[in-house]
């Protein structure tokens, strides 16, 4: 059974923005919202699989761009809207072959992703009826998603992934999230797998949950843990094991100032022995965004991103003193990003 590469998900990318309530870093605030649409459970805790979304928005899943990238997205209507990217890579003319055969070089490639919110939406506070995402590139990758809120309880999702054009590699996942004031249970049933996680609040500080994941094919039964505690409000402090990797994941998220974050990372692989540590640092302005990154391998990242009227554009740079492997991206995005 392949497995889906959950890091990979991009943020900017319009057919998931809204996929997972916490994708992104919830920073924005509330208080600039009509009463009837501020957060009504404010005790209610994250769900399993995004514990740490709001970490690695900024260590992990942040866009890195390496070559050059070019979007044009806009809206049709209110309901529907759509993307389309362009990515060249890096020549690798003069470059040494890639020892690993498993790792085939980058080629240029095309994206299609689109939205459709269902029901009127006639002001930016109108709630879908439910969603549809999609995306498509030129490898043959193909994913897809509906999201159909059924009350303020009941949440169900339907995931189909195509790692790549062959039929072999597909997946398929039903959802259904089951929220309470101050707990959520996730019921999940896909290709190869079934699980059942819950997370519960206790008390002001502390969220603790679990998940029981069953793999049909081989026959075999794990269970992975969460934690979290709120050190004040500016500041949590996150756990998570992972059974089905067999990995021990600790991290931590501070708000220093409006808009401005710090992040670490810190996992261990049980099965191979090996830890890495992510430093990462996030900083907000009125129209632009850096994102700072750095591991223990001595890796390096930034993103700078400008925000305009109609247009987005971004400079990224990773160094690897480790590889002596200094690469550079920029793009640029038109329409509505």
């Amino acid at each position: 059974m392949a497995a889906i590469n959950k890091e990979q998900v991009d943020m900017d990318n319009p057919a998931f923005a809204q996929q997972d309530p916490h994708l992104k870093i919830n920073d924005e605030e509330e208080m600039s919202l009509p009463p009837q649409f501020r957060n009504r459970y404010p005790r209610r805790p994250p769900l399993f699989d995004g514990l740490l979304n709001n970490v690695r928005a900024v260590t992990k899943k942040v866009e890195h761009i390496k070559g050059f990238k070019f979007e044009v997205a806009g809206g049709l209507s209110n309901n529907f809207h759509l993307a389309h990217s362009w990515m060249i890579p890096p020549s690798n003319k003069g470059k040494a072959p890639n020892p690993n055969p498993m790792k085939q070089p980058p080629v240029p490639s095309y994206t299609l992703a689109a939205q459709y919110l269902g029901g009127e939406l006639r002001t930016p506070f109108d709630q879908p009826s439910y969603i549809m995402t999609g995306r498509w590139d030129s490898t043959g990758k193909l994913e897809a998603a509906i999201i159909k809120k059924l009350n303020e309880t009941f949440n169900f999702r339907l995931s189909a992934f195509y790692l790549d054009s062959s039929p072999n590699n597909a997946q398929i996942h039903l959802d259904c999230d089951i929220s309470g004031e101050d707990y959520v249970h996730s019921i999940k049933l896909g290709t190869g797998l079934y699980s059942f996680n819950m997370m519960q609040t206790i008390g002001k500080r502390v969220v603790l949950g679990y998940e029981m994941m069953t793999l049909t094919e081989r026959n075999m039964s794990l269970m992975s843990y969460a934690f979290k505690f709120g050190i004040s409000q500016k500041q949590n402090l996150y756990a998570q094991y992972v059974g089905a990797a067999d990995q021990l994941i600790l991290a931590y998220n501070h708000r220093l100032l409006d808009k401005a974050y710090f992040m670490s990372e810190f996992e261990y692989s049980n099965q191979s022995g090996e830890s890495r540590t992510i430093l990462g640092y996030r900083q907000k302005f009125a129209t632009s965004e850096v994102i700072i990154t750095v591991n223990s391998k001595m890796k390096f990242s930034s993103a700078l991103t400008l925000q305009g009227f109609a247009y987005q554009l971004k400079l990224c740079a990773i160094a690897d003193y480790n590889k002596d492997s200094y690469k550079f991206g920029y793009g640029i995005a038109m329409g509505q990003v």
